[in-house]
Protein backbone atom coordinates (compact mmCIF):
# COMPACT_ATOMS: atom_id res chain seq x y z
CA UNK A 1 0.00 0.00 0.00
CA UNK A 2 1.36 3.43 -0.87
CA UNK A 3 1.79 6.32 1.48
CA UNK A 4 -0.87 9.17 1.33
CA UNK A 5 1.56 11.68 -0.89
CA UNK A 6 2.10 8.73 -3.37
CA UNK A 7 -0.32 8.44 -6.43
CA UNK A 8 -2.20 5.00 -6.86
CA UNK A 9 -3.77 6.08 -9.83
CA UNK A 10 -2.09 7.83 -12.52
CA UNK A 11 -2.64 8.46 -16.53
CA UNK A 12 -0.44 8.77 -19.10
CA UNK A 13 -0.13 8.46 -22.48
CA UNK A 14 -3.58 9.49 -23.09
CA UNK A 15 -4.91 6.25 -21.06
CA UNK A 16 -5.84 5.96 -17.02
CA UNK A 17 -4.79 3.36 -14.47
CA UNK A 18 -7.22 1.51 -12.57
CA UNK A 19 -6.28 0.26 -9.51
CA UNK A 20 -8.19 -2.03 -6.90
CA UNK A 21 -9.12 0.70 -4.52
CA UNK A 22 -11.00 2.60 -7.35
CA UNK A 23 -14.04 0.75 -6.24
CA UNK A 24 -13.93 2.46 -2.93
CA UNK A 25 -12.47 5.89 -4.14
CA UNK A 26 -15.08 6.07 -6.85
CA UNK A 27 -18.08 6.62 -4.04
CA UNK A 28 -15.82 9.67 -2.78
CA UNK A 29 -15.07 11.25 -6.07
CA UNK A 30 -16.92 14.41 -7.37
CA UNK A 31 -18.37 14.55 -10.93
CA UNK A 32 -16.18 17.67 -11.55
CA UNK A 33 -12.94 15.64 -10.58
CA UNK A 34 -13.53 12.58 -12.53
CA UNK A 35 -14.33 14.80 -15.46
CA UNK A 36 -11.42 16.18 -15.20
CA UNK A 37 -9.27 13.13 -15.43
CA UNK A 38 -10.63 11.78 -18.02
CA UNK A 39 -10.84 14.72 -19.97
CA UNK A 40 -7.13 14.96 -19.71
CA UNK A 41 -5.88 12.30 -18.54
CA UNK A 42 -2.08 13.46 -18.64
CA UNK A 43 -2.24 15.89 -16.30
CA UNK A 44 -4.02 14.59 -13.25
CA UNK A 45 -3.25 12.19 -10.75
CA UNK A 46 -5.49 10.95 -8.17
CA UNK A 47 -3.81 10.50 -4.22
CA UNK A 48 -5.82 7.82 -2.35
CA UNK A 49 -6.30 9.48 1.19
CA UNK A 50 -4.33 8.15 4.22
CA UNK A 51 -8.00 7.70 5.81
CA UNK A 52 -9.23 5.21 2.87
CA UNK A 53 -6.11 2.81 2.87
CA UNK A 54 -8.09 -0.20 4.90
CA UNK A 55 -8.11 -2.78 2.18
CA UNK A 56 -11.01 -4.17 4.15
CA UNK A 57 -13.98 -4.96 1.42
CA UNK A 58 -17.48 -4.61 2.84
CA UNK A 59 -19.67 -7.37 1.49
CA UNK A 60 -23.22 -6.10 2.75
CA UNK A 61 -22.68 -2.86 1.19
CA UNK A 62 -25.74 -1.46 -1.04
CA UNK A 63 -24.36 -0.72 -4.63
CA UNK A 64 -27.23 1.09 -6.22
CA UNK A 65 -26.82 1.09 -9.82
CA UNK A 66 -28.56 4.54 -10.95
CA UNK A 67 -25.69 6.73 -10.93
CA UNK A 68 -27.16 9.60 -13.24
CA UNK A 69 -25.32 12.95 -12.86
CA UNK A 70 -28.23 15.28 -11.06
CA UNK A 71 -27.66 18.14 -13.66
CA UNK A 72 -27.38 16.40 -17.50
CA UNK A 73 -26.92 20.08 -19.45
CA UNK A 74 -23.00 20.27 -18.75
CA UNK A 75 -19.61 20.43 -20.71
CA UNK A 76 -18.48 17.61 -18.25
CA UNK A 77 -18.86 13.73 -18.65
CA UNK A 78 -22.01 12.34 -16.89
CA UNK A 79 -21.68 10.61 -13.92
CA UNK A 80 -22.90 7.49 -15.29
CA UNK A 81 -20.21 7.31 -18.07
CA UNK A 82 -17.11 8.76 -16.05
CA UNK A 83 -17.77 5.86 -13.42
CA UNK A 84 -17.77 3.40 -15.69
CA UNK A 85 -14.52 4.69 -17.10
CA UNK A 86 -12.95 5.01 -13.94
CA UNK A 87 -14.28 1.49 -12.27
CA UNK A 88 -15.89 -0.69 -14.25
CA UNK A 89 -18.06 -0.89 -11.57
CA UNK A 90 -21.32 0.11 -9.33
CA UNK A 91 -21.10 3.36 -6.76
CA UNK A 92 -20.39 2.25 -3.25
CA UNK A 93 -23.05 2.89 -1.20
CA UNK A 94 -21.76 5.79 1.25
CA UNK A 95 -24.75 5.90 3.80
CA UNK A 96 -23.37 2.54 5.84
CA UNK A 97 -22.34 2.93 9.77
CA UNK A 98 -20.09 0.41 8.29
CA UNK A 99 -17.76 2.99 6.98
CA UNK A 100 -17.46 5.29 10.09
CA UNK A 101 -13.69 3.25 10.60
CA UNK A 102 -13.10 5.21 7.28
CA UNK A 103 -14.25 8.66 8.19
CA UNK A 104 -15.92 9.54 11.28
CA UNK A 105 -16.87 13.16 10.77
CA UNK A 106 -17.86 12.34 7.32
CA UNK A 107 -20.29 9.38 7.75
CA UNK A 108 -22.97 9.74 10.87
CA UNK A 109 -26.30 9.65 11.07
CA UNK A 110 -26.65 7.24 8.64
CA UNK A 111 -24.77 8.90 6.43
CA UNK A 112 -25.54 12.90 6.89
CA UNK A 113 -21.85 13.71 5.34
CA UNK A 114 -20.10 12.55 2.03
CA UNK A 115 -16.28 12.52 1.80
CA UNK A 116 -15.29 13.34 -1.45
CA UNK A 117 -12.11 14.05 -3.21
CA UNK A 118 -11.33 17.66 -4.76
CA UNK A 119 -8.75 18.49 -7.28
CA UNK A 120 -6.66 21.85 -6.51
CA UNK A 121 -4.97 24.60 -8.65
CA UNK A 122 -1.69 21.97 -8.95
CA UNK A 123 -3.74 18.17 -9.49
CA UNK A 124 -3.31 17.27 -6.52
CA UNK A 125 -6.43 15.70 -4.79
CA UNK A 126 -7.12 16.55 -1.42
CA UNK A 127 -9.90 15.08 1.46
CA UNK A 128 -12.69 16.88 2.56
CA UNK A 129 -15.86 16.20 4.07
CA UNK A 130 -19.36 17.50 2.38
CA UNK A 131 -22.19 17.86 3.97
CA UNK A 132 -24.37 20.30 1.95
CA UNK A 133 -27.44 19.58 0.36
CA UNK A 134 -29.37 22.20 -1.77
CA UNK A 135 -29.19 25.07 0.62
CA UNK A 136 -28.73 23.09 3.81
CA UNK A 137 -27.21 20.23 5.36
CA UNK A 138 -28.10 16.48 4.72
CA UNK A 139 -29.61 14.79 7.97
CA UNK A 140 -29.88 11.34 5.83
CA UNK A 141 -32.65 9.33 7.68
CA UNK A 142 -33.41 7.06 5.05
CA UNK A 143 -29.85 5.44 4.28
CA UNK A 144 -29.86 7.14 0.88
CA UNK A 145 -26.46 6.83 -1.44
CA UNK A 146 -24.92 9.97 -1.25
CA UNK A 147 -21.99 11.00 -3.80
CA UNK A 148 -21.05 14.91 -3.59
CA UNK A 149 -24.39 15.90 -1.82
CA UNK A 150 -26.38 13.97 -4.31
CA UNK A 151 -28.89 11.17 -3.62
CA UNK A 152 -28.10 8.14 -5.90
CA UNK A 153 -30.39 5.77 -4.92
CA UNK A 154 -33.99 5.33 -5.17
CA UNK A 155 -36.27 2.98 -3.67
CA UNK A 156 -38.27 3.30 -7.25
CA UNK A 157 -41.67 2.29 -4.98
CA UNK A 158 -42.00 0.40 -1.72
CA UNK A 159 -42.85 3.28 0.83
CA UNK A 160 -42.43 6.02 -2.00
CA UNK A 161 -46.35 5.04 -3.37
CA UNK A 162 -47.80 6.00 -0.05
CA UNK A 163 -46.04 9.18 -0.70
CA UNK A 164 -47.19 9.40 -4.35
CA UNK A 165 -50.74 8.51 -2.34
CA UNK A 166 -50.51 11.68 -0.26
CA UNK A 167 -49.38 13.84 -3.34
CA UNK A 168 -52.64 12.74 -5.29
CA UNK A 169 -54.73 13.39 -1.93
CA UNK A 170 -52.97 16.88 -1.79
CA UNK A 171 -53.28 17.84 -5.05
CA UNK A 172 -57.29 16.97 -5.31
CA UNK A 173 -57.79 19.55 -2.19
CA UNK A 174 -55.63 21.78 -3.06
CA UNK A 175 -56.81 22.42 -6.52
CA UNK A 176 -60.03 21.18 -6.78
CA UNK A 177 -61.92 23.86 -4.76
CA UNK A 178 -60.21 26.60 -7.30
CA UNK A 179 -61.28 24.44 -10.42
CA UNK A 180 -64.86 24.53 -9.73
CA UNK A 181 -65.15 27.78 -8.22
CA UNK A 182 -67.49 28.20 -11.17
CA UNK A 183 -70.27 26.43 -9.27
CA UNK A 184 -69.94 28.52 -6.61
CA UNK A 185 -69.80 31.72 -9.22
CA UNK A 186 -72.76 30.49 -10.71
CA UNK A 187 -75.01 30.37 -7.74
CA UNK A 188 -73.98 34.23 -6.29
CA UNK A 189 -74.90 35.44 -9.68
CA UNK A 190 -78.33 33.16 -9.45
CA UNK A 191 -79.04 34.12 -6.07
CA UNK A 192 -77.88 37.95 -6.83
CA UNK A 193 -75.76 37.68 -3.46
CA UNK A 194 -73.88 40.47 -3.85
CA UNK A 195 -76.21 43.07 -6.05
CA UNK A 196 -74.46 45.12 -8.48
CA UNK A 197 -71.80 43.00 -8.87
CA UNK A 198 -70.75 41.97 -12.37
CA UNK A 199 -69.34 38.36 -13.48
CA UNK A 200 -66.06 39.42 -13.50
CA UNK A 201 -65.73 41.05 -10.00
CA UNK A 202 -66.84 37.53 -8.52
CA UNK A 203 -64.70 35.58 -10.66
CA UNK A 204 -61.72 37.37 -9.40
CA UNK A 205 -62.41 34.83 -6.31
CA UNK A 206 -61.49 31.78 -8.21
CA UNK A 207 -58.39 33.53 -10.07
CA UNK A 208 -57.09 34.91 -6.63
CA UNK A 209 -57.36 31.15 -5.27
CA UNK A 210 -55.46 29.60 -8.07
CA UNK A 211 -52.67 32.53 -8.16
CA UNK A 212 -52.12 32.53 -4.05
CA UNK A 213 -51.26 28.85 -4.80
CA UNK A 214 -48.24 29.35 -5.88
CA UNK A 215 -46.96 32.55 -3.81
CA UNK A 216 -45.18 30.12 -0.99
CA UNK A 217 -43.14 28.83 -4.01
CA UNK A 218 -39.96 30.61 -2.71
CA UNK A 219 -40.19 30.22 0.32
CA UNK A 220 -41.31 26.78 1.38
CA UNK A 221 -37.35 26.00 1.30
CA UNK A 222 -36.27 28.66 3.37
CA UNK A 223 -39.43 27.88 6.04
CA UNK A 224 -38.74 24.36 5.76
CA UNK A 225 -34.81 25.09 6.91
CA UNK A 226 -36.44 27.44 9.74
CA UNK A 227 -39.36 25.29 10.93
CA UNK A 228 -39.29 21.45 9.37
CA UNK A 229 -41.12 20.08 6.60
CA UNK A 230 -43.72 18.44 8.88
CA UNK A 231 -44.59 21.74 10.26
CA UNK A 232 -44.73 23.85 7.09
CA UNK A 233 -47.23 20.93 5.76
CA UNK A 234 -49.52 21.02 8.95
CA UNK A 235 -49.59 25.50 8.74
CA UNK A 236 -50.53 24.86 5.08
CA UNK A 237 -53.60 22.22 6.31
CA UNK A 238 -54.48 24.80 8.74
CA UNK A 239 -55.00 27.66 6.52
CA UNK A 240 -56.51 26.05 3.68
CA UNK A 241 -59.06 24.44 5.97
CA UNK A 242 -59.60 27.83 8.07
CA UNK A 243 -59.74 29.73 4.33
CA UNK A 244 -63.22 27.63 3.37
CA UNK A 245 -64.53 27.46 6.72
CA UNK A 246 -64.07 31.41 7.27
CA UNK A 247 -65.65 32.11 3.79
CA UNK A 248 -68.84 30.71 5.25
CA UNK A 249 -69.61 33.72 7.22
CA UNK A 250 -68.85 36.33 4.38
CA UNK A 251 -70.97 39.36 4.70
CA UNK A 252 -69.17 41.28 1.32
CA UNK A 253 -67.58 40.16 -1.72
CA UNK A 254 -64.26 41.42 -0.64
CA UNK A 255 -64.15 38.86 2.42
CA UNK A 256 -64.29 35.82 -0.28
CA UNK A 257 -61.24 37.49 -2.12
CA UNK A 258 -58.96 36.95 1.50
CA UNK A 259 -60.88 33.86 2.84
CA UNK A 260 -61.71 31.51 -0.32
CA UNK A 261 -58.79 32.97 -2.26
CA UNK A 262 -55.82 34.34 -0.72
CA UNK A 263 -55.99 32.26 2.31
CA UNK A 264 -57.06 28.79 1.13
CA UNK A 265 -54.79 29.42 -1.92
CA UNK A 266 -51.17 30.23 0.11
CA UNK A 267 -52.04 27.04 2.57
CA UNK A 268 -52.85 25.01 -0.52
CA UNK A 269 -49.64 25.73 -2.02
CA UNK A 270 -47.68 25.10 1.21
CA UNK A 271 -48.82 21.65 1.42
CA UNK A 272 -48.60 21.64 -2.38
CA UNK A 273 -45.00 22.39 -3.09
CA UNK A 274 -43.86 20.43 -0.17
CA UNK A 275 -45.62 16.95 -1.06
CA UNK A 276 -44.15 17.27 -4.59
CA UNK A 277 -40.74 17.42 -3.89
CA UNK A 278 -40.68 14.78 -1.01
CA UNK A 279 -42.28 12.82 -4.09
CA UNK A 280 -39.16 13.20 -6.27
CA UNK A 281 -36.86 11.71 -3.46
CA UNK A 282 -38.45 8.14 -4.05
CA UNK A 283 -38.02 7.66 -7.62
CA UNK A 284 -35.66 8.45 -11.04
CA UNK A 285 -36.65 5.59 -13.33
CA UNK A 286 -40.50 5.78 -12.83
CA UNK A 287 -40.59 9.55 -11.92
CA UNK A 288 -42.66 10.64 -14.59
CA UNK A 289 -45.42 8.00 -13.78
CA UNK A 290 -45.16 8.40 -10.06
CA UNK A 291 -45.59 12.72 -10.64
CA UNK A 292 -48.36 12.26 -13.34
CA UNK A 293 -50.27 9.68 -10.83
CA UNK A 294 -49.44 12.47 -7.89
CA UNK A 295 -50.72 15.77 -10.34
CA UNK A 296 -53.66 13.76 -11.88
CA UNK A 297 -55.16 14.18 -8.61
CA UNK A 298 -56.10 17.96 -9.43
CA UNK A 299 -58.10 16.80 -12.36
CA UNK A 300 -59.36 14.24 -10.48
CA UNK A 301 -60.75 16.56 -7.50
CA UNK A 302 -62.34 19.27 -10.43
CA UNK A 303 -64.18 16.61 -11.89
CA UNK A 304 -65.54 14.78 -9.14
CA UNK A 305 -65.84 18.10 -6.38
CA UNK A 306 -68.31 19.85 -9.08
CA UNK A 307 -71.36 18.09 -8.87
CA UNK A 308 -70.60 17.41 -5.26
CA UNK A 309 -70.47 20.66 -4.77
CA UNK A 310 -74.03 21.80 -6.63
CA UNK A 311 -75.70 18.77 -4.52
CA UNK A 312 -74.16 20.25 -1.49
CA UNK A 313 -75.50 23.74 -1.94
CA UNK A 314 -79.10 22.26 -2.92
CA UNK A 315 -79.21 20.57 0.18
CA UNK A 316 -77.75 22.83 2.91
CA UNK A 317 -76.97 25.59 1.44
CA UNK A 318 -74.05 28.15 0.29
CA UNK A 319 -71.96 28.20 4.12
CA UNK A 320 -72.44 25.00 5.13
CA UNK A 321 -71.15 23.76 1.75
CA UNK A 322 -68.38 25.76 2.53
CA UNK A 323 -67.74 24.69 6.11
CA UNK A 324 -67.74 20.83 4.74
CA UNK A 325 -64.89 21.62 1.97
CA UNK A 326 -62.89 22.80 4.42
CA UNK A 327 -63.67 20.36 6.93
CA UNK A 328 -63.11 17.48 4.10
CA UNK A 329 -59.53 19.63 3.11
CA UNK A 330 -58.72 19.74 7.41
CA UNK A 331 -59.79 15.55 7.06
CA UNK A 332 -58.25 14.57 4.43
CA UNK A 333 -55.04 15.84 4.08
CA UNK A 334 -54.12 14.91 7.76
CA UNK A 335 -54.78 11.54 7.12
CA UNK A 336 -51.65 11.24 4.53
CA UNK A 337 -50.18 14.00 6.87
CA UNK A 338 -47.69 11.45 7.93
CA UNK A 339 -46.73 9.98 4.63
CA UNK A 340 -45.35 13.43 3.38
CA UNK A 341 -41.89 11.61 4.70
CA UNK A 342 -38.39 13.31 2.68
CA UNK A 343 -35.46 11.10 2.30
CA UNK A 344 -33.18 13.67 3.14
CA UNK A 345 -34.37 16.59 5.09
CA UNK A 346 -32.57 19.94 5.33
CA UNK A 347 -31.82 21.62 8.51
CA UNK A 348 -30.90 25.13 9.53
CA UNK A 349 -28.48 26.73 7.05
CA UNK A 350 -28.16 28.23 3.89
CA UNK A 351 -29.14 31.48 2.03
CA UNK A 352 -33.05 32.49 2.30
CA UNK A 353 -33.22 31.83 -1.55
CA UNK A 354 -30.64 29.54 -3.67
CA UNK A 355 -30.03 32.33 -6.46
CA UNK A 356 -27.19 30.11 -7.58
CA UNK A 357 -29.95 28.29 -9.58
CA UNK A 358 -29.80 31.15 -11.75
CA UNK A 359 -26.29 29.82 -13.24
CA UNK A 360 -27.74 26.30 -13.94
CA UNK A 361 -27.61 25.83 -17.89
CA UNK A 362 -31.20 25.81 -18.66
CA UNK A 363 -32.64 27.20 -15.80
CA UNK A 364 -33.31 30.91 -17.41
CA UNK A 365 -35.27 28.92 -20.28
CA UNK A 366 -36.84 27.24 -17.34
CA UNK A 367 -38.12 30.52 -15.72
CA UNK A 368 -39.07 31.61 -19.23
CA UNK A 369 -41.46 28.40 -19.77
CA UNK A 370 -42.96 28.30 -16.77
CA UNK A 371 -43.91 31.82 -16.94
CA UNK A 372 -45.39 32.14 -20.20
CA UNK A 373 -47.36 28.99 -20.32
CA UNK A 374 -49.94 29.54 -17.90
CA UNK A 375 -50.56 32.60 -19.35
CA UNK A 376 -53.17 30.64 -22.07
CA UNK A 377 -53.40 27.47 -20.23
CA UNK A 378 -56.31 28.33 -18.06
CA UNK A 379 -58.06 30.30 -21.35
CA UNK A 380 -59.84 27.52 -23.00
CA UNK A 381 -61.07 25.97 -19.18
CA UNK A 382 -62.82 29.78 -18.73
CA UNK A 383 -64.25 30.79 -22.13
CA UNK A 384 -65.57 27.57 -23.95
CA UNK A 385 -68.51 27.54 -21.69
CA UNK A 386 -69.56 31.11 -22.73
CA UNK A 387 -68.42 30.51 -26.53
CA UNK A 388 -70.45 27.03 -26.50
CA UNK A 389 -73.71 28.89 -25.17
CA UNK A 390 -72.72 32.42 -27.29
CA UNK A 391 -71.82 30.96 -30.57
CA UNK A 392 -72.88 27.44 -31.05
CA UNK A 393 -76.29 28.34 -28.40
CA UNK A 394 -75.83 25.20 -26.77
CA UNK A 395 -77.34 25.08 -23.14
CA UNK A 396 -74.94 25.39 -19.93
CA UNK A 397 -75.94 21.54 -19.17
CA UNK A 398 -74.15 21.15 -22.70
CA UNK A 399 -71.12 23.37 -21.77
CA UNK A 400 -70.70 22.06 -18.52
CA UNK A 401 -70.30 18.61 -19.86
CA UNK A 402 -67.33 19.87 -21.83
CA UNK A 403 -65.65 21.10 -18.77
CA UNK A 404 -66.17 17.64 -17.39
CA UNK A 405 -64.77 15.83 -20.54
CA UNK A 406 -61.56 18.37 -20.77
CA UNK A 407 -60.84 17.68 -17.03
CA UNK A 408 -62.01 13.71 -17.42
CA UNK A 409 -59.12 12.93 -20.21
CA UNK A 410 -56.52 15.23 -18.37
CA UNK A 411 -56.84 13.54 -15.38
CA UNK A 412 -55.77 10.19 -17.30
CA UNK A 413 -53.57 11.93 -19.81
CA UNK A 414 -51.16 13.23 -16.59
CA UNK A 415 -50.50 9.01 -15.91
CA UNK A 416 -50.38 8.27 -19.59
CA UNK A 417 -47.67 10.93 -20.12
CA UNK A 418 -45.80 10.63 -17.24
CA UNK A 419 -45.28 7.02 -18.59
CA UNK A 420 -44.40 8.92 -22.05
CA UNK A 421 -42.08 10.73 -20.23
CA UNK A 422 -40.24 7.83 -18.81
CA UNK A 423 -40.21 6.07 -21.81
CA UNK A 424 -39.56 8.88 -24.83
CA UNK A 425 -37.77 11.63 -22.71
CA UNK A 426 -39.21 13.86 -20.50
CA UNK A 427 -38.11 17.14 -22.53
CA UNK A 428 -39.32 15.86 -25.81
CA UNK A 429 -42.67 15.06 -24.17
CA UNK A 430 -43.27 18.16 -22.38
CA UNK A 431 -42.37 20.11 -25.61
CA UNK A 432 -44.72 17.59 -27.31
CA UNK A 433 -47.34 18.58 -24.90
CA UNK A 434 -47.02 22.14 -24.96
CA UNK A 435 -47.11 22.37 -28.55
CA UNK A 436 -49.76 20.11 -29.36
CA UNK A 437 -51.71 22.56 -26.31
CA UNK A 438 -51.31 25.24 -28.47
CA UNK A 439 -51.56 24.16 -31.64
CA UNK A 440 -54.70 22.40 -31.02
CA UNK A 441 -56.38 26.16 -30.01
CA UNK A 442 -54.80 27.50 -33.41
CA UNK A 443 -56.06 24.69 -35.74
CA UNK A 444 -58.76 23.26 -34.42
CA UNK A 445 -60.86 25.86 -31.86
CA UNK A 446 -60.70 28.51 -34.00
CA UNK A 447 -62.49 27.08 -36.41
CA UNK A 448 -65.01 25.15 -33.90
CA UNK A 449 -68.40 25.53 -35.87
CA UNK A 450 -70.07 22.93 -34.31
CA UNK A 451 -70.36 21.28 -30.98
CA UNK A 452 -68.79 18.07 -32.52
CA UNK A 453 -65.27 19.71 -33.18
CA UNK A 454 -65.65 21.96 -30.10
CA UNK A 455 -66.06 18.08 -28.22
CA UNK A 456 -63.01 16.98 -30.18
CA UNK A 457 -61.12 20.44 -28.90
CA UNK A 458 -61.92 19.57 -25.80
CA UNK A 459 -60.61 16.32 -25.85
CA UNK A 460 -57.26 16.67 -27.46
CA UNK A 461 -56.80 20.02 -25.21
CA UNK A 462 -56.88 17.92 -22.03
CA UNK A 463 -55.07 15.40 -23.46
CA UNK A 464 -51.89 17.40 -24.06
CA UNK A 465 -52.67 20.17 -21.75
CA UNK A 466 -52.19 18.78 -18.50
CA UNK A 467 -48.31 17.75 -19.94
CA UNK A 468 -47.00 20.90 -17.98
CA UNK A 469 -48.29 19.96 -15.12
CA UNK A 470 -47.09 16.62 -14.86
CA UNK A 471 -44.13 16.41 -16.41
CA UNK A 472 -42.39 20.37 -16.01
CA UNK A 473 -41.01 19.06 -12.36
CA UNK A 474 -39.16 16.30 -13.72
CA UNK A 475 -37.99 18.35 -16.37
CA UNK A 476 -36.59 20.79 -13.54
CA UNK A 477 -35.10 17.71 -11.70
CA UNK A 478 -33.42 16.17 -14.74
CA UNK A 479 -31.86 20.16 -15.24
CA UNK A 480 -31.37 21.14 -11.67
CA UNK A 481 -30.75 17.95 -9.36
CA UNK A 482 -33.39 15.94 -7.18
CA UNK A 483 -31.70 18.03 -4.12
CA UNK A 484 -32.50 21.28 -5.13
CA UNK A 485 -35.96 20.58 -6.55
CA UNK A 486 -37.91 22.17 -4.00
CA UNK A 487 -35.94 25.56 -4.19
CA UNK A 488 -35.92 25.70 -7.80
CA UNK A 489 -39.77 24.64 -8.26
CA UNK A 490 -40.87 27.56 -5.48
CA UNK A 491 -39.04 30.26 -7.65
CA UNK A 492 -40.47 28.50 -11.17
CA UNK A 493 -44.03 28.32 -10.06
CA UNK A 494 -43.69 31.84 -8.28
CA UNK A 495 -44.03 32.97 -12.29
CA UNK A 496 -46.98 30.96 -12.58
CA UNK A 497 -48.94 33.48 -10.25
CA UNK A 498 -48.74 36.56 -13.17
CA UNK A 499 -50.50 34.43 -15.56
CA UNK A 500 -53.02 32.63 -13.41
CA UNK A 501 -53.93 35.96 -12.24
CA UNK A 502 -53.79 37.65 -15.81
CA UNK A 503 -54.16 35.07 -18.69
CA UNK A 504 -57.90 34.80 -18.47
CA UNK A 505 -59.02 38.67 -18.16
CA UNK A 506 -56.16 39.55 -20.54
CA UNK A 507 -58.14 37.44 -22.92
CA UNK A 508 -61.60 38.54 -21.99
CA UNK A 509 -60.40 41.85 -22.40
CA UNK A 510 -58.82 41.00 -25.63
CA UNK A 511 -62.60 39.71 -26.72
CA UNK A 512 -64.34 42.96 -25.72
CA UNK A 513 -61.77 44.70 -27.64
CA UNK A 514 -62.94 42.96 -30.81
CA UNK A 515 -66.54 43.20 -30.32
CA UNK A 516 -67.11 40.52 -28.40
CA UNK A 517 -65.30 37.86 -30.79
CA UNK A 518 -63.42 34.75 -30.04
CA UNK A 519 -60.61 34.48 -32.28
CA UNK A 520 -58.14 37.51 -30.76
CA UNK A 521 -58.59 35.47 -27.19
CA UNK A 522 -58.01 31.79 -29.01
CA UNK A 523 -54.62 33.11 -30.86
CA UNK A 524 -53.63 34.31 -27.51
CA UNK A 525 -54.53 31.18 -25.93
CA UNK A 526 -52.81 29.58 -28.49
CA UNK A 527 -49.52 31.16 -28.91
CA UNK A 528 -48.67 31.13 -25.11
CA UNK A 529 -48.23 27.19 -24.57
CA UNK A 530 -46.07 27.18 -28.32
CA UNK A 531 -44.08 29.61 -27.21
CA UNK A 532 -43.28 27.95 -24.26
CA UNK A 533 -42.86 24.91 -26.53
CA UNK A 534 -40.03 26.28 -27.89
CA UNK A 535 -37.83 27.32 -24.59
CA UNK A 536 -38.56 23.65 -23.81
CA UNK A 537 -37.26 22.85 -27.24
CA UNK A 538 -33.82 24.72 -26.13
CA UNK A 539 -33.36 22.88 -22.84
CA UNK A 540 -33.89 19.42 -24.81
CA UNK A 541 -30.97 20.31 -26.97
CA UNK A 542 -28.93 21.18 -24.30
CA UNK A 543 -28.97 18.17 -22.84
CA UNK A 544 -28.53 16.33 -26.15
CA UNK A 545 -27.82 17.68 -29.53
CA UNK A 546 -29.25 14.65 -31.03
CA UNK A 547 -32.25 14.89 -33.22
CA UNK A 548 -33.99 11.19 -32.27
CA UNK A 549 -32.35 11.15 -28.84
CA UNK A 550 -34.70 10.26 -25.88
CA UNK A 551 -33.76 13.35 -23.55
Amino acid sequence: MSSPTEPTTTASSGEAVVTEDNNRLSAYIPVSTLAMTFENPSSTSLTLPADLETPHHHPHTARPRSTRAPSVISGKLELDDTLSNATHSNITHVGEDNYEEYDRKSVKNGGSGVSKIECTHDSAITHKTEESLEDGVLDNSDNASIIDGRIVNYPEGGFGWLVVLASFIVNFWAFAPNITFGVYQAYFLQADTFPGALPTDISWVGSIGTAAMFIPGPFVAPLTRLLGLKAVVAIGIILASLGLILASFFTQLWHLYVTQGFLFGVGGGLVFFSSISVTAQYFEKRRGLANGIAVAGSGIGGLSLAPLTRYLIAQVGIRWCQRIMGFAVLGFMSAVFAFIRPRVQVVKKGPIFDLSLIRVPGFLYLMATAFVVTFGYMVPVFLIPTYSNVELGQTPATSANLISIFSGINAASRIVLGVAADKLGRTNTLFTCCFLAGASCLAIWSVASNIQILTGFMVVYGLFGGGFISIFPVVVAQVVGIERLSAALGILYFGNVVGNLLGAPIATAIMHAQGGKYIGAIIFAGLSPVVAAFFVLVIRFRINKKVLAIA
